[in-house]
């Protein structure tokens, strides 16, 4: 398996799209985490994006940023533009139009969720734990590629879906490959491809959450050594398969919360928690609240 072969074999979901204007010097629009990727475009303005723990970054337009899911974030606008966003008309009653603030637009952006599959596995781009960012200039071909889809979806006609969804997968398989031969952290599960071995181990990881796997278990699966696999694991992927795959776990739960009526007990058995105490220990970890609590604050849009 090559990374080649990889970006040959994803497909890309496309979601619900919005373009967003943020009207007004320093009126912030504050997006909560969401259970897919989330892909901001800016089309015109300058402000910045604040998420998570990590500092501040200026956006301006051309500014392409990719954020792993659950990633709460905002965006702020900065100073005023001559670059307005186009009238949408919505695709399906998908698309909308958000604007915040009510002064002279200052910061546009076309924001939408992306779900990558690998073979029938969704959720790749849940392997993402860092955003993203891009700072694309004139004649840039993943600008080029992005402004077409601004257009297409502001002037919806035959095929806009297919169309859309076809720049969108050319964008981020661009930005996943340019990322990756720059070294980008957030991309090294992609290095996995060189090593059939841990390839092979990420996709039994992800086709099986709910299987009580260890170390060892996973080891054996590739007829590695205990201390063999668990170092050249953590090198490829940053973290630990075990750690790893408690994460996916738990990212599935959520998603089950966000979309389903589920009591607690079932998500928990069907991510492979036997214990509801103890899941909800290790949720509140990973996400800084009890299922009960996420569960409420989605319901309210917090």
């Amino acid at each position: 398996m090559t990374i080649d072969q990889i970006l040959e074999a994803i497909e890309v979901d496309l979601k619900p799209f919005a373009f967003c204007e943020i009207r007004g010097a320093s009126t912030t629009l504050a997006l909560p985490g969401q259970t897919q990727a989330i892909l901001h475009y800016v089309t015109g303005g300058t402000g910045k994006i604040v998420f998570g723990k990590h500092s501040e970054q200026k956006v301006c337009r051309g500014t392409i940023i990719l954020l792993p899911a659950f990633q709460h974030h905002s965006l702020i606008s900065a100073t005023e533009t001559i670059d307005p966003l186009p009238r949408c008309r919505p695709i399906d009653a998908a698309l909308k139009h958000i604007q915040a603030g009510d002064g002279p637009q200052t910061l546009g952006a076309v924001c939408g969720l992306v779900d990558i599959s690998y073979r029938g596995i969704s959720g790749i781009l849940n392997l993402i734990q860092e955003p993203l960012i891009e700072q694309l200039e004139p004649g840039d071909r993943i600008r080029n590629a992005m402004d077409e889809l601004v257009l297409e979806l502001a002037n919806p006609t035959l095929g806009t879906r297919a169309l859309a969804r076809s720049l969108l997968e050319q964008c981020i398989i661009m930005l996943l490959r340019r990322h990756h031969r720059k070294g980008h952290k957030s991309v090294n599960w992609l290095r996995g491809a060189e090593d059939q071995q841990m390839w092979e181990t990420l996709q039994h990881i992800l086709d099986t959450p709910r299987t009580s796997h260890t170390v060892e278990s996973l080891s054996e699966n590739v007829g590695m050594s205990r201390a063999n696999f668990a170092k050249r694991f953590k090198e490829i992927y940053g973290t630990g398969p075990i750690e790893l795959l408690r994460s996916i776990r738990l990212q599935r739960a959520a998603e089950l919360l966000t979309v389903s009526d589920l009591p607690i007990k079932a998500i928990a058995s069907k991510v492979g928690y036997q214990s509801r105490s103890y899941f909800t220990r290790a949720f509140e970890v990973e996400f800084g609240k009890t299922p009960d609590k996420y569960r409420k604050s989605i319901h309210l849009g917090s």
